[in-house]
């Protein structure tokens, strides 16, 4: 008789140990580096997603490639941007060669993945999924790549890129020329309309959350231009609110080094580390554990702190 206690008893303890180890599952955290130039100080433990190539086209391809003025790291992920107009000028397998050219003269050492930034539309996918194919084939390097939510929702239509695994990015998801847009960066009632479909959806995915700010100026109706980095702390006496995140320029002066007129106005599109963990509640509702979640970007650590970061991915 014991030899039929044995079994379920051996069947019982491995499903206890397997659902504990999925409960015990840490989430872990990386950043993106998106400038122009990679420097990075010794000592301290270094971004690993980097931001390699820039390649868009206007009358002809042009391809902006990171300088690096810092060693780089063992086992970084070369991440990759191209412009979705590219493909309508630019066939697969050009882009491929031109790729691979590119990555075997820059200084990357030895990675085994490569990220691919690109928002792909119904008529750009065939290109694009094919070109990430046939990087994939040439390179022998794992490849993932970015998805928005609009790819999550409508997958069906436009498709699922051929990678190993997506990552979300949890950001940019409005329309910052709109007037109506209340924040460009991160706006969570415009984030749940496209909370659909990630059950269903075929790729594993990771998450990328914002850490940057900007200020968006508006003249005379318009959108005239982005003033990186600025948050409302920033602001001088000659700014009053408007409303929330909107201010009108009261008095015509020089600010960081950009002539603002009396009567512009400046919306402040910034992620606080509350609107980060109302972002990850959310999520937790209808995605899956991600095994790491990316910040996008490197450089604006110092403004939320290593510990208030650790404590919002262990949220999850």
């Amino acid at each position: 008789m014991k030899k039929y206690h044995l079994l379920p008893s051996a069947v019982i303890l491995i499903l206890l140990a397997y659902i504990y180890l999925q409960n015990s599952q840490k989430t872990s955290h990386d950043f993106y580096y998106w400038k122009s130039s990679y420097e990075v100080e010794e000592g301290i433990n270094p971004p690993s997603y980097i931001k390699v190539l820039d390649i868009s086209y206007s009358d002809t391809l042009l391809v902006h490639k990171t300088r690096f003025k810092s060693k780089v790291p063992q086992n970084i992920v070369p991440v990759i941007y191209l412009d979705n107009s590219l493909w309508t000028k630019m066939n697969a397998s050009t882009m491929a060669q031109k790729v691979l050219t590119l990555l075997a003269g820059m200084p990357l050492g030895m990675y085994e993945e490569i990220q691919v930034d690109c928002d792909w539309t119904k008529g750009s996918k065939s290109s694009y999924f094919e070109f990430l194919t046939l990087l994939e084939e040439a390179s022998g390097k794992k490849l993932s790549a970015t998805i928005r939510l609009h790819q999550v929702k409508y997958y069906r239509q436009t498709g699922v890129p051929p990678v190993a695994y997506g990552v979300l990015m949890y950001y940019n998801m409005s329309n910052f020329q709109d007037l109506e847009t209340k924040n460009y960066i991160l706006d969570l009632e415009v984030a749940k309309r496209y909370h659909y479909n990630f059950e269903d959806y075929p790729l594993p995915l990771n998450l990328a959350l914002a850490l940057y700010s900007q200020g968006t100026i508006i003249r005379f109706g318009e959108v005239v231009s982005i003033m990186e980095g600025l948050r409302e702390q920033r602001l001088n006496e000659h700014f009053k609110k408007i409303r929330e995140h909107l201010f009108e320029v009261t008095k015509t002066h020089y600010f960081q080094k950009r002539l603002l007129y009396e009567g512009d106005q400046i919306r402040i599109d910034e992620v606080s580390k509350d609107l980060l963990l109302q972002s990850i509640q959310g999520l937790k509702e209808v995605m899956k554990q991600p095994e790491k979640i990316i910040f996008y970007r490197w450089g604006n650590l110092d403004f939320y702190g290593r510990e208030s970061l650790n404590e919002l991915v262990n949220e999850w």
